[in-house]
């Protein structure tokens, strides 16, 4: 912004008794969690469900959390890990997946990752799912994942 610009502006939001501040700070909050290798699970041959995987990066002060999210390929999305137990590994849903200020949580097969039930359509590689996440400060990302194949993992 020049700054012939930025004074008319802030000559226009002083005139309409507002500041700009607000929508500067929301701009940079909006972008404090971002998305990297996301992709989904091509899905058995007759089963219902399958995996997202994905980095989710927290460059804010603050710890922020997923607590939900959707799929355009199934009926619901949920957030699962898994951990071994008594010599096997065991899938369960946790209500949120914490992501610390200035750090990274990865979402990978055998660990943490999304649950897409209820396929309206077998998934084939190369097909791409939009998934929305919905993260504890009410900010939602949507994103395009492509569908890989399922060979060699757990």
């Amino acid at each position: 912004m020049t700054a012939i610009a930025s004074t008319s502006l802030r000559g226009i939001a002083a005139f309409l008794g507002v500041t700009l501040i607000p929508a500067i700070a929301l701009s940079a909050q909006a972008a404090t969690v971002t998305v990297r290798d996301v992709w989904v699970r091509e899905a058995a041959a007759g089963r219902p469900t399958t995996a997202a995987f994905l980095i989710l990066e927290n460059k804010g002060d603050a710890v922020r959390a997923l607590i939900r999210g959707t799929a355009s390929v199934g009926d619901t999305l949920e957030l699962h890990e898994m951990k071994r137990d008594n010599g096997m590994m065991r899938m369960s849903p946790v209500a949120r997946i914490e992501i610390p200020a200035h750090g990274e949580v990865a979402l990978r097969p055998g660990g943490l990752h999304l649950m897409i039930f209820g396929l309206k359509a077998p998934l084939t590689v190369g097909d791409t799912v939009a998934l929305t996440l919905t993260f504890d400060d009410g900010k939602t990302l949507s994103l395009k994942a492509p569908v890989r194949a399922m060979q060699g993992m757990p």
